[in-house]
């Protein structure tokens, strides 16, 4: 079987076109993973043209905010990204015996969002199954 060569963007777009498919089919589990699969890696690829992704514009809008009311804990970037990526993060590395509960839905739809934003950062382009997905996602 011949190897295929991919770039970060080709391995992001396939990710996210796939998650896309599965938040389609009510597979929000596999949706989210992939979304933040497509997420991060879109995200490093905008830090490396020196960009800001969907992550760092939302954690640092946050702490901006907070930091305008009076909140000074220096831990504040590293809190607030954790809890952005909280479920994420727990299906990725999750290694407990105990059930987890998590709103599915809403948390890939968030994630998609981000990837989306990412890839459109990156592309200048949103495809067209992404428009279809924002288009789905602001009708409820």
């Amino acid at each position: 079987m011949p190897s295929e060569t991919l770039s970060a963007k080709e391995i992001a777009e396939h990710q996210l076109l796939a998650a896309l498919k599965l938040w389609r089919d009510g597979d929000y589990l596999s949706a989210l993973t992939l979304a933040g699969a497509a997420e991060e890696i879109l995200g490093k690829r905008l830090m490396k043209i020196g960009r800001a992704s969907s992550f760092e514009q939302i954690r640092n809008t946050i702490v901006d905010l907070a930091r305008d009311y009076g909140y000074t804990d220096s831990k504040a970037e590293k809190l607030l990204g954790d809890l952005l990526n909280q479920t994420r993060n727990e299906l990725k590395h999750y290694e407990g015996d105990d059930s987890l509960s998590f709103d599915l839905r809403a948390d890939s739809a968030e994630m998609l969002v981000r990837a989306i934003v990412n890839y459109q950062l990156l592309t200048d382009v949103v495809p067209e199954e992404a428009i279809n997905f924002l288009n789905d996602i602001s009708d409820t």
